[in-house]
């Protein structure tokens, strides 16, 4: 039997992220995460304070997991 903990982990995982424009701070820096899309695909994008910017790779869909290992990834020291 799963526990109810793992049911809406499980299920919050599988939404589907359709557009994002959110700025949040992360150990003492301000960062933009927004998605770009054209006809052929759809990128996260993290912009720092101080400009940097990362880039994700081509997505056919975006999953709310695909964020979080987008910004694990990206916010890596």
């Amino acid at each position: 039997m799963q526990s109810n903990k793992y049911t809406l982990r499980r299920g919050l995982m599988g939404i589907t992220v359709k557009d994002l424009n959110m700025v949040f701070t992360y150990e003492e820096h301000t960062y933009r995460l927004m998605t770009r899309s054209d006809d052929d695909c759809v990128q996260l994008i993290l912009i720092s304070d101080d400009y940097e910017m990362t880039e994700s790779k081509c997505l056919n869909n975006m999953r709310l997991y695909t964020v979080i290992n987008f910004l694990r990834m990206a916010l890596q020291h």
